[in-house]
């Protein structure tokens, strides 16, 4: 968590994940928010540098993250070295009994 004066300015949510091919854990950032009144200030960067180091310390070679395909911090992500690891693919679909109706 990230406080100014005893004001929220933003998290970072870290945890682990685990490989379903090999089972090797790796550390997972899940959520990464900062209030817009503090954006642009750097608080992401110092956030997710805390919670990078946290997973380093806990052991792990190795950081993941989930974001949308579009999103602009996807730039970000990738100055702070992410790389594109896989791609989830959906599309969508009706139930034909749904439409019958």
């Amino acid at each position: 968590m990230a406080t100014e004066d005893d004001h929220l300015m933003g998290w970072v949510l870290v945890g682990t994940g685990k490989n379903s091919f090999t089972e090797k854990r790796y550390g997972f950032i899940y959520e990464l928010f900062v209030l817009e009144a503090f954006r642009g200030d750097g608080v992401s960067k110092r956030l997710m540098e805390t919670g990078i180091q946290h997973l380093k310390q806990e052991g792990y070679s190795e950081v993941r993250l989930n974001v949308y395909v579009g999103n602009p911090v996807i730039k970000w992500y990738e100055k702070l070295g992410f790389e594109n690891r896989t791609i989830t693919m959906s599309m969508p679909i009706s139930n034909e009994k749904e439409k019958d109706s």
